[in-house]
């Protein structure tokens, strides 16, 4: 009877690797004066990915968003982005949110900030 189960915790095993990468990031940045933006770039993953997304800044508000890719190609697109084509966006000194990612998506997550310059720092994780 278990020789019948092996096949199948292998083939259990190797569909328990396809999700999305394990994710675990944390960034401080500068924003605001001459730099509007940062971000951390999140490559595209075969399944969908719920992210999670903490923040904090001592300096003024900021605007923390998950943006696709194809919506801003380049960090120096995030400047101008109309904030409603953001997947999630929150605006703080400090707080967290989530993220639903589709899958073969590539996103930003990206802060800006205007005004004076401040750090920001940014923790981004999943479960895997």
């Amino acid at each position: 009877m278990i020789h019948r189960l092996l096949p199948m915790a292998a083939v259990a095993l190797v569909f328990a690797g396809c999700g999305p990468s394990k994710l675990d990031v944390s960034k401080t940045y500068s924003v605001g004066g001459d730099t509007p933006a940062q971000g951390i770039e999140l490559d595209p993953q075969a399944k969908a990915q719920t992210i999670s997304v903490d923040f904090e800044t001592p300096g003024e508000e900021v605007t923390v968003m998950v943006v696709k890719k194809e919506d801003a190609p380049n960090i120096d697109d995030i400047p101008g982005l109309d904030i409603k084509k953001a997947i999630a966006s929150k605006r703080s000194k400090k707080d967290n949110f989530t993220a639903e990612i589709p899958e073969n998506t590539a996103v930003w997550v990206a802060v800006r900030g205007g005004g004076e310059k401040r750090d920001v720092t940014l923790k981004v994780t999943n479960k895997k």
